[in-house]
């Protein structure tokens, strides 16, 4: 399922206060919107982001309605895949799928200004407290804390941590 162009990208620094509330950067609402809109994403999925711990890195990873779609999908068809290999039940390859996928994922909402609650475990995982870094990823996004970015430069670029250190230090200058 393509998607036209609408891909997340460009970093973001937002505020996280101890509640653990931040805004959606309003460049990748636009993307949701153009991504999740027109019936491409069952009704009511439109305002929804599904949040995990990546896998590797000490970040959240991010996915919206479109690319759970797309991901199901996929899944779908490995699972086919592997059930033709090797000759197991197609549900079964699915359910074990799914298992791996979905249990510690969460749904957050945000409203129309962009307002969420990031997940107290995934915050607590991923160390977020005063800043939230988001880093475009093309079908999805991650949160970073700046300084545990700058600490393990875990997958991404030296462009992408410079662009951080010139955000961070403008939020600095303004005070």
């Amino acid at each position: 399922m393509a998607a036209g162009g609408a891909v997340f990208n460009d970093v973001h620094l937002n505020g996280v206060d101890q509640k653990g509330r931040v805004s959606l950067p309003a460049a990748f609402r636009q993307t949701i919107d153009i991504r999740c809109g027109g019936g491409k994403v069952a009704q009511g999925l439109e305002r929804v982001l599904r949040m995990s711990r990546h896998p590797i890195l000490p970040c959240i990873e991010v996915s919206d309605g479109r690319q759970i779609a797309e991901h199901e999908e996929q899944m779908d068809a490995h699972a086919a895949r592997i059930a033709a290999e090797t000759g197991r039940m197609h549900g079964d390859v699915l359910e074990e799928e799914e298992a791996k996928a979905y249990p510690l994922m969460k749904d957050v909402n945000f409203d129309a200004a962009g307002r969420m609650i990031l997940p107290e475990r995934l915050r607590i995982k991923a160390k977020i407290d005063g800043d939230a870094f988001f880093v475009g990823r093309g079908r999805r996004f991650r949160i970073w804390n700046p300084e545990v970015l700058r600490a393990t430069a875990g997958g991404e670029t030296a462009d992408v941590l410079e662009e951080m250190d010139d955000l961070l230090a403008r939020r600095k200058e303004r005070g």
